[in-house]
């Protein structure tokens, strides 16, 4: 039976088997018939893909060496294209290798058979995969007439799979390139914005952080956006147990026409992001709906596994940095990083010849608050001191926990009387505002002692050590003094 024989109505139970030595083919089709299959022979990879397109076969067994076109190619053609991706391919060689079976499967077989074992495997294979093997229900139009024409559908399928991979690579590279969320969601957006044609494009991430939302503006867009409305519909679309917005960020196009129309919202295009305890969405808004549609559409599905393994990754990167660098309960800065900073701050201070004081504090008797109102209680007093003791300094200021109950003020351009000025608001806001502890039936009053020293009064290589030396001194001498107050 050949090609050309169309005599044969459609039927499951058809196995087209593709290769170029006679011998395997009559051995093939003595086994095939014999249990009751029809038989379909091709010589070469691309009569095999000209016949699998028009007979529609429910098997296709292929030699991996064969002219023309060999059976990995012809394996990717059937798997990839749309009338022919239900047909079962079992790739058949005569030696076992394992690169062999691993492209055979990447190239989208569904089975690996050696020519030893035929007469124990090949039924019960071919058996097994004709019975799932069932044909999509509207079928392409057109097939293939001739090798010419599969041909060029192999460098189409070819070259389109260049394109996902090319797009892939570069999603990854945006990991190793980028060490933080910000900065990676900004280059991925900016990469699709490559392959999509969108006025708009996001990244919305929902994480135990809050809602953070990426965006990208055309450089040509024309549609005005209102930020309330657009967090407000990206919130809605993320569900209904959505935590407000902790991050919006804005990247190409900041200048908005206030005549223009308003962005269309709805016509909004999202594709779910895969992330580890956190929810995500690629959100497009494209300026034509049917073009985008077409390959954009795919190359984008094809991307979003990825892109989400690149933002996992940065995510968990951050994570890491985090509580590297930050102190589990009070959350401010740990003892390490605390002093990391302050040699930061002193060189710059060196460099520009400028102010710099330390503000050490201690909570007054907090040995006697754990013992009087247990552990937890005393977490609670360190988490509130330590917000307060924030809240009291300058943006520009930086605090760390120095240890236990201690903590670390770095006051950048800030004289000693500046310093002990801060110091002695934060000394004073305490007194006046004791700690509501949950389950205590009353407020528990906190009260700190306050050491400062400033940089101009320690010099020599050992200024670092000097500097907090001299604000442990005077943080004593304030305990000695009476406790809840500043020495400068």
């Amino acid at each position: 039976m050949s090609l050309h024989d169309r005599s044969l109505p459609p039927a499951r139970a058809r196995v087209l088997v593709a290769d170029d030595s006679d011998v395997t083919r009559a051995v093939l089709r003595r086994y095939l018939c014999g249990a009751g299959f029809e038989v379909i022979e091709a010589r070469d990879g691309a009569e095999a893909a000209v016949g699998a397109m028009r007979e529609q076969p429910a098997v296709v067994i292929t030699d991996l060496e064969m002219p023309v076109m060999d059976g990995y190619q012809l394996a990717r053609l059937l798997k990839h294209d749309p009338g022919t991706a239900h047909i079962a391919v079992v790739i058949l060689t005569s030696h076992h290798e394992a690169t062999s079976r691993f492209w055979g499967q990447h190239a989208g077989a569904d089975a690996f058979l050696t020519k030893d074992e035929l007469e124990g495997r090949l039924i019960e294979t071919v058996s097994a995969l004709a019975s799932t093997s069932a044909p999509p229900e509207e079928m392409p139009e057109n097939p293939p007439g001739n090798a010419i024409e599969v041909l060029a559908r192999v460098a189409r399928h070819l070259d389109e799979g260049l394109m996902d991979a090319t797009l892939i690579n570069q999603v990854l590279e945006v990991g190793i390139r980028h060490s933080g969320f910000g900065s990676a969601a900004q280059a991925l957006l900016e990469l699709l914005a490559q392959v999509v044609d969108a006025e708009l494009l996001g990244l919305a991430v929902v994480d135990e952080r809050g809602l953070c939302i990426h965006l990208y503006r055309s450089s040509d867009a024309i549609r005005r956006v209102d930020p309330d409305s657009l967090i407000a519909f990206v919130a809605d679309g993320l569900g209904p147990e959505t935590p407000p917005l902790s991050q919006l960020q804005v990247n190409g196009q900041d200048q908005q026409d206030e005549n223009a129309p308003m962005l269309d919202l709805s016509a909004c295009t999202s594709i779910d992001l895969a992330l580890r305890d956190a929810r995500g969405r690629i959100l497009v808004w494209p300026r034509s709906s049917e073009q985008f549609a077409g390959l954009p559409s795919k190359l984008l599905v094809k991307a979003a596994p990825h892109a989400g393994l690149v933002l996992d990754n940065v995510r968990l990167a951050d994570h890491l940095l985090d509580i590297s660098i930050h102190d589990g309960l009070t959350r401010l800065l740990n003892h390490r990083a605390i002093l990391e900073r302050l040699d930061d701050e002193m060189l710059r201070a060196e460099r520009y010849q400028s102010e710099l004081s330390v503000v050490l504090c201690d909570v007054d008797r907090f040995k006697a608050i754990n013992d009087a109102h247990g552990h937890l209680t005393g977490d609670t007093i360190l988490k509130a001191f330590a917000a307060r003791l924030k809240a009291g300094l300058r943006s520009t200021d930086l605090v760390g926990r120095y240890g236990g109950e201690e903590f670390l003020a770095i006051l950048p351009a800030a004289s000693l009387e500046a310093a002990a000025a801060v110091a002695s608001r934060v000394c004073r806001q305490l007194i006046e505002r004791p700690v509501a502890v949950p389950g205590a039936l009353r407020e528990v009053s906190v009260t700190a002692s306050f050491g400062v020293a400033s940089r101009a009064e320690v010099s020599g290589p050992r200024e670092i050590q000097e500097l907090i030396g001299l604000a442990d001194d005077r943080l004593y001498q304030a305990k000695a003094d009476g406790r809840s107050c500043v020495r400068p």
